[in-house]
């Protein structure tokens, strides 16, 4: 008979994991985000936002320390070739793992890219295949540069491309805006600092050969790196199920991750969840500490849209009742910012930065200690934001004030932080 757990138990345990409860918050950035999964990269407040939530005291030099001083993190493009910040050690196992999925495209958009620019381009009229040697070279001569620097050294880059070769009216960008995020995705350049405050998404690119001279993006096989990532993933996550890794994963064939499965099993125990249809799986050496873990005190935390934690799974009914599940995405499958309570989420929350405004919308009332937590946590964000008269509104979803009160789900622009589509790579 496989292991059968409550959902509380488990959502508490997670929470553990995740280092959101009290008394798991964690110290240091580089352990952090290598015990929770890769955090989310983009837009560049969220990672900030990710860590003030998992590490007592955190400040953003923590951060900014690890990713451009000690290099022991660092922005790649993943999962759903979207942006996470990630261990330096692991990138090359996630690399090569999107590597057949996100690399052979970033390849192509690369040779499309060049394709639609004229044979010779720029004033030095370059050769479109001396393009990506000549960006190399720049920035590891010069250091990191962002793309507009390096338009100014490449006046290449300055070409502009149709949006849509195939559809004229598309509008035109410019190759460089283009080609260097795709190059990151091939593991030559890597973001690096960003130009401007904290909360910037202007992005220097260094080469990746003199950012992390360690890493070396071959040093593991397909296999090898699949099965990491697994490992990671579950470690961080579990209790999990074959479709939440696949979910995790993107576009890697289910057979290729239950293959993986099977490969680790020595490593997995089997389990259910009361409540929770399906199978899941663990690390057999969480169990002991899962069934040893109790939950001795309320917790409250405000987890930021797009976070890893509610991102993780494909089926989220263990913390987050169906009935809210509309409330909590967006329809590109993003959450928005999200209210935790207990180990579920139980609220939504957005920011107005401009305004100094924090608004809570909470799905149903709380118990008046947890109110009152999430009151302490709104306060909280509002002291690491550095708001000098912050506006902070806590209430119901189905509560409706002035402007600037409805929840997310009625009023899309509440979210003036937030880019609303990235880029892919």
């Amino acid at each position: 008979m496989p292991l059968r757990l409550s959902k509380s138990q488990v959502n508490a345990y997670v929470l553990h994991k995740q280092h959101l409860a009290p008394r798991s918050r964690g110290r240091d950035v580089a352990s952090v985000v290598r015990e929770v999964g890769p955090i989310r990269g983009r837009p560049a407040i969220i990672a900030y936002l990710s860590l003030w939530s998992r590490i007592e005291g955190f400040r953003r030099e923590q951060l900014d320390w690890a990713l451009y001083g000690e290099r022991t993190v660092a922005r790649f493009p993943c999962m759903h070739a979207q942006l996470y910040i990630m261990s330096s050690e692991d990138l090359p196992a996630y690399h090569r793992v999107t590597n057949a999925i996100l690399q052979p495209g970033s390849k192509t958009l690369v040779d499309d890219l060049l394709a639609q620019a004229p044979a010779r381009v720029g004033p030095d009229r370059l050769r479109r295949d001396q393009i990506v040697q000549r960006v190399l070279e720049v920035v590891s001569t010069r250091g990191p540069c962002t793309v507009a620097e390096l338009s100014e050294l490449l006046p290449a880059l300055n070409t502009l491309i149709p949006h849509d070769p195939d559809d004229p009216g598309s509008g035109h960008a410019r190759l460089g805006a283009r080609l260097i995020p795709a190059l990151c995705a091939q593991g030559l350049l890597v973001r690096a600092r960003p130009r401007g405050s904290w909360r910037s998404d202007l992005y220097t690119y260094a080469s990746l050969s003199s950012w992390l001279p360690q890493t070396d993006l071959e040093d593991v096989t397909a296999e090898e790196a699949l099965r990491h990532v697994v490992l990671a993933y579950v470690s961080a996550f579990g209790p999990v199920t074959v479709g939440d890794v696949s979910h995790w994963l993107g576009d890697v064939r289910r057979r290729q991750v239950v293959a993986t499965l099977m490969a680790l099993r020595g490593a997995l125990t089997r389990l259910q969840i009361h409540g929770a249809p399906g199978e899941y799986f663990m690390l057999k050496d969480q169990v002991d500490d899962l069934l040893d873990y109790g939950r001795d005190e309320r917790t409250a935390c405000l987890l930021p849209p797009r976070d890893s934690y509610p991102m993780a799974y494909s089926r989220t009914s263990r913390f987050l009742s169906p009935q809210f599940r509309e409330r909590t995405f967006d329809r590109a499958g993003d959450t928005l910012g999200t209210i935790w309570a207990d180990g579920c989420v139980v609220g939504v929350w957005w920011l107005q930065t401009r305004d100094e405004r924090i608004r809570a919308r909470l799905f149903e009332p709380l118990h008046p200690e947890a109110m009152a937590l999430v009151a302490e946590e709104a306060h909280s964000l509002a002291q690491f934001l550095a708001f000098s008269s912050p506006d902070i509104g806590i209430g119901l979803y189905a509560d409706e004030g002035g402007e600037g009160d409805r929840a997310p789900a009625l009023d899309p622009l509440v979210h003036p932080w937030l880019e609303r589509s990235s880029p892919r790579f």
